[in-house]
């Protein structure tokens, strides 16, 4: 018996390195960014790779996995601040090769939950953002993204604007709280969330070649269960404490959100 394992285990030594060699690399043709705030991330799933934006790379809904790059900027705690003033210049400003072609965006939370009531104005800052990273460098924007002040030829100057990029902003999808007055407060930030933000992404020049959508979680997660952590064990311990991530269940609902949008735009 030990022969054998020994063997094996000889065996094992010699055909790693041939299946390491095995590996094969594609020709990327397409870049998908993941944006945002802890949702954006993948808190609440288990493991956070569970999170929507990894089941939308790992299942190849914007294009096969071996020809799609991918990253996730999205960090937790992000604000609508976070996402104009720090995701995009991030991405913007990077000189990757191909550039991104499809974009997921979910931000504005964690604004209302620290106490901005300001709806218009959170979805405003997500607009502008994506408009900074249409036209950056026009007249369209205000205050374009500059590249570092490297000292090095072109620093100073805008950061090139994308194109041909397919942008996805969502919405967030219903919290059940079960405090009443919470739960009231709560779901008229989340049911205005949306319209405000289409409002403003209509503002948003578009240029040929690339879209923009709006993601509307909310409506279609209405009296469903299962789909948030505050419903879990731990979920709630009080009216201002409480969990607003996904579950699994939420994740791979959000995800299925963002695939509809998307076959929708083909």
């Amino acid at each position: 018996m030990s022969r054998i394992r020994m063997f094996a285990a000889v065996l094992l030594v010699v055909l790693a390195p041939a299946a390491a060699h095995a590996q094969i690399n594609f020709e990327k043709t397409g870049y998908y960014v993941a944006m945002g705030d802890s949702v954006a991330a993948g808190e609440g799933a288990m493991p956070v790779t569970n999170g929507y934006a990894y089941r939308l790379y790992d299942h190849g809904v914007f294009g096969r996995k071996p020809e799609m790059d991918f990253s996730n900027i999205a960090l937790r705690g992000a604000r609508s601040w976070e996402f104009l003033n720090h995701q995009v210049p991030q991405l913007l400003c990077t000189g990757t090769n191909p550039r991104p072609t499809v974009i997921t965006v979910t931000v504005g939370a964690i604004d209302f939950l620290r106490g901005d009531q300001n709806i218009a104005g959170i979805a405003a800052r997500i607009a502008e953002g994506v408009n900074r990273l249409l036209n950056n460098g026009t007249a369209l924007v205000a205050a374009p993204v500059l590249e570092p002040p490297t000292g090095l030829p072109g620093a100073g100057l805008p950061c090139p604007r994308l194109s041909n990029v397919t942008i996805l902003v969502s919405n967030y999808y219903s919290i059940p709280h079960p405090d009443p007055v919470v739960n009231a407060q709560l779901d008229a930030a989340l049911s205005n969330f949306g319209p405000a933000l289409q409002f403003f992404l209509g503002l948003v020049n578009v240029p040929a070649g690339s879209r923009v959508a709006l993601v509307d979680l909310y409506t279609p997660s209405i009296d469903r269960q299962g789909l948030v952590l505050i419903e879990r064990r731990l979920g709630f311990t009080g009216p201002l404490n409480f969990e607003i991530h996904p579950t699994n269940a939420g994740h791979a609902f959000i995800a299925a959100q963002f695939a509809a949008a998307w076959n929708g735009l083909q």
